[in-house]
Formats: structure tokens, sequence, C-alpha cells
């Protein structure tokens, strides 16, 4: 323990060899000097220390340079600083960082402008210094988190370079965005919603509704709406082409039976003539009757065939063939020959709610797979026709009403057996089926019956 008196002593003595008068402040000097030498603090130095632990760093920095040892120089020290701090330097810094605080508030970064919002009402010639650390504190923090990576992305996926310049971002922004207007959009969609191969009022009202509104597109049910039209119009350029590949199938029939005939016809004129024996002269009698005969057969066949021929080449006639044409020849033939034939009409009467839940693709799916089991249950005359976007018929000649039950039958099974998968729901279509033969209802169109027997159904 240091001895007080000891070191008292010690300190009148050094002041003697000095030469220094024993005044207040000579001796406060002597007696901080050796206290130090022999490790005690005094409580003079305590309490520098103290208030200079209470300055700000830069000022701790500062003090440090100075040789304070007392509380008058300390004293000194803040007065020298305080007047530094208050001249006219301070007052223009002070309303530069005010006018700065200000126009940050008219900035368009929110982050931004609240913070200079805040630090605007808080700041003043007066504050304290723990008010101006907790500002420096925000200020120094939203520099640290501050963040656009997130905006530049979504930028660059606008083809959006990145530009310092605000204004400059916010034109190129909206230059992409009215590229994507409803009104863009709503042309391109009309333009691929037109069939390729045959006109649709209902498609074309839809169109027409499109261009004139484009801003349906943003309404909720716009998209199952949409993929209704895209789907019919899939299906009327299907039954188009399969209106016309029936046409031609039938005519390439009769167009092969005669030139069957007229092949057969050739041989036996050509068996007419190895036939004929030359007489002893090597001349052949012939009845030109007979030749003319032959002649008159072989250019009937020829006028048949390219009669035939140029049916097909007919557009009206190509035009008006339809599932109903086909069905007259079929009532055409129960006339005259009493040849029974059925019709059995399959549709698939959820397709909306499928469609709805589990997108057009999947629905496309489920119908190619609907029409695949239809089609492989068909018999070699049997035929498949699509009637709409959701029904096919199969027209069954000679087949009775206990043959076309057991095809539906059979169908039916396939189709419930077969299993739709979409993530981890499974989907069942519900199928409706009318069937009917000819024989059964001999006075009527029984494909009308069978259409109007599956909509009352539905309703």
């Amino acid at each position: 323990m240091i001895n007080i008196n000891e070191l008292a002593k010690e300190t009148l003595i050094a002041l003697k060899e000095r030469g220094l008068k024993p005044t207040p402040e000579n001796y406060s000097e002597i007696f901080e000097e050796l206290s130090q030498k022999k490790g005690f603090k005094s409580s003079n130095k305590a309490k520098i220390e103290k208030y200079q632990a209470l300055l700000l760093p830069h000022f701790q920095s500062e003090l440090m340079k100075k040789p304070v040892r007392t509380l008058e120089e300390l004293i000194s020290f803040l007065i020298s600083t305080l007047n530094r701090q208050s001249g006219k330097q301070f007052s223009e810094f002070f309303e530069l960082l005010s006018t700065i605080s200000k126009t940050l508030q008219i900035s368009k970064d929110k982050k931004i402008k609240d913070l200079a919002k805040i630090t605007s009402i808080r700041i003043s010639k007066t504050m304290d210094s723990e008010s101006i650390y907790l500002l420096d504190k925000k200020w120094r923090e939203l520099e640290r988190v501050y963040e656009d990576e997130s905006v530049d992305k979504e930028l660059r996926s606008l083809n959006i370079g990145r530009y310092d310049d605000y204004e400059l971002t916010i034109k190129k922004l909206v230059e992409k965005l009215n590229q994507r207007t409803f009104e863009r959009f709503a042309e391109f969609i009309t333009m691929c919603l037109n069939p390729s191969l045959v006109e649709d009022l209902k498609i074309q009202g839809f169109a027409a509704n499109l261009s004139s509104n484009p801003s349906v597109l943003n309404e909720t049910n716009f998209k199952n709406e949409l993929g209704q039209f895209v789907n019919r119009r899939i299906v009327v350029d299907n039954m188009y082409v399969q209106k016309n590949l029936n046409f031609f199938d039938e005519n390439l029939k009769k167009i092969n039976e005669l030139y069957l005939l007229l092949s057969k016809q050739n041989k036996q004129n050509l068996d007419f003539v190895d036939g004929l024996c030359p007489d002893e002269k090597g001349e052949v009698k012939l009845s030109f009757e007979d030749l003319k005969s032959k002649f008159s057969e072989l250019n009937e066949k020829i006028s048949s065939l390219n009669t035939q021929i140029q049916f097909a080449q007919n557009l009206e006639e190509r035009e008006s063939w339809s599932v109903v044409k086909e069905l007259e020849k079929l009532d055409e033939n129960f006339i005259k020959y009493k040849v029974n034939y059925s019709l059995a009409l399959f549709r698939i009467s959820n397709y909306r709610f499928i469609m709805e839940k589990y997108g057009m693709g999947n629905l496309n799916e489920i119908f190619v797979r609907f029409k695949k089991i239809l089609k492989e249950s068909c018999g070699e005359f049997d035929e498949l026709w699509m009637i709409d976007e959701k029904s096919y018929l199969i027209i069954a000649p000679g087949r009775d009403k206990a043959d076309i039950a057991s095809l539906v039958e059979r169908n039916l099974t396939l189709i419930e057996n077969f299993r739709f998968i979409y993530k981890q729901d499974v989907i069942r279509p519900k199928i409706s089926v009318s069937f009917m033969d000819k024989a059964s209802k001999p006075e009527v169109s029984i494909l009308e019956e069978l259409l109007k027997q599956m909509n009352d159904e539905l309703e």
C-alpha cells in the first residue's frame, strides 16, 4: 500500500529540488507524476479518464494527443473544441446535412425515403451525442443490408440491363410493358384461334369479343374459357379432316370397284381375242357386232370410272358429305333391302370439370385414349365419327341391337379399367352412352333420337 503522507513529503522535496514554488498547480502536477511512477491513480486522474470515456471516439483520439493532466486542462480542451464546432462552417454544414435529408425524402426507394424522413425530424444543432450515434447506426445498417439484386434480376428477365439512372430504367420498363399489353396478347390469341381448315361462328364470336374487350384476359375464368375454344378449334379441324377422309375413302372404294370391273372386262376381251382361231389362210373371221359390243362394254366401264373420279374431285360434293349423308345411304338400304344398322353415341359428360381442374393437356390425353379404345372396338365395316368436342359416334352396318349392346358394354369396361393419373389423383371420366338400331325405330332418324336422349340425360 502506498503511504499518502510519504508521497506528499516526496512531492515537497521534488518541488524544492526543481526550484518550483509550492503552488497548488505545481504541487498537483508533481504529485500526479510521482503517483503514476508508483502505480497509484489519484481521484483527479480517475475523473479525467471517466469524462474522456464519455466523448465521441474522434474526440477521445484528439484528447489523447493533448497533455491533459487536470480538470482545468480538460475543460479548456472542451471549450476550444466547442468554439470550433459552433462557428459559421458548422452552421453551413448543418444546413447542407438538413438539405440532403429533405432531398432524400423524394427518393423512389421506400427504404431510403423513410429513413431520410426520420433523420430530417430528429436532426438539430442541439442534438446530443447519443441521438447522433443512433442515426449514424441506422444509416450504416441500411448501407450494410441494402440489396437490389432481386430487382436487377427481374429487370434482366425483361431484357433490361442495369442502369445507374433511375428515370432511364423506368422508361425502359414502360417500353417493355407496352409490348405486353392486353391488346397485343389479344391480337396474338385471335390469330391462333381461327381454324386452319374451316370457319366456325362460335370461335369467330369469341375472337371478336376478345378483340373488342382485351381486358377479359385478366378475368379469373378466361383461361378455362380459352381452353374450351382452343379445344373446339382442334375439334372443328378434326371433324373437317374426318369428313374429307370418309368422303375420299368411300369414293376410293367405288373407284377401286370400277377399276376391278374394268380390269375384269379387259381380261375377258383378251381371252376372247386369244380364243379366236385363224383359218388356213391365217385370217380370222370376226363379227362386227361382236367387236362393237366388246368395245362398248369396255367404254362403259371406262366412262363409269371417269365419272366416279370426277365426283371425287367435286368440291361441292365433298363439302356436302357428312355423317348425315352417310346415314342416308344406310337408311336407303334399310328401306330397300331391310339391311339393319346400329348407332352408339359415347360422350365424356364431365369433360368441363376435368379441363378446369386438371387442365387441357390432361383432358386431351383422356380423349386420345378414349378415341383409341372406341376405334379398336370397331369391326371391319364399322366407322367412328367425331360429333363434337366431347362425343364420338360408332356406325355399325349390319348389326342389330344385341350386337351394339355388346360393343357398348365392352367399351365401357375397357374405359373404366383404364386409370388416368394426375400427380396423386385418379381422374375418372364420366361416360354417357346411348345406342339404338334402325329396326327399333324405322320411321325416325336414330341419330337425332340418340342426341335427344343424351341431352335429356344431361339435363
